[in-house]
């Protein structure tokens, strides 16, 4: 059966991404797995300057917030009748897509695009971007 590993933040673009993904999946009769990926909050700059008790906050509401984007897109595809399982992970987004793709097996990954600008994308890095240049599987990027 064909497998698509399709990536959610909770965006509207990741609906975007979602209702794509659900066009192929249907068209193929293909299996489809939900990922989010939460970033770890204890790597961002500002990490060390915030409170255990607020950082374990934020922590909790981040899982929440991401559990519920992947549940969210879950329920959208379901409602087609496409067999969906999602998949919560923490850490890098590109090595948790990549890796996830490459051990199941997935025949496509499909990403969204945040639409940076061209400096913002060059400091910050572009996701879609690092999927397309390391991933092992074919990656489609929805604008």
């Amino acid at each position: 059966m064909y497998k698509i590993l399709v990536t959610t933040d909770g965006s509207q673009q990741s609906s975007k991404t979602i209702e794509e993904a659900a066009k192929l999946a249907l068209a193929m009769n293909a299996e489809v797995t939900v990922l989010s990926v939460i970033e770890n909050a204890d790597n961002m700059n500002y990490a060390s300057n915030v409170p255990q008790d607020v950082m374990a906050k934020l922590k909790k509401e981040q899982a929440s917030f991401y559990d519920n984007a992947a549940e969210t897109a879950k329920k959208a595809l379901e409602s087609k009748g496409i067999n969906v399982k999602t998949v919560v992970k923490m850490g890098s987004p590109v090595e948790n897509i990549c890796t996830l793709a490459e051990k199941e097996k997935h025949d496509l990954i499909i990403v969204g695009r945040r639409r940076l600008s061209k400096f913002q994308g060059f400091f910050l890095g572009s996701v879609s971007n690092k999927v397309l240049q390391y991933a092992k599987t074919n990656v489609m990027v929805i604008k």
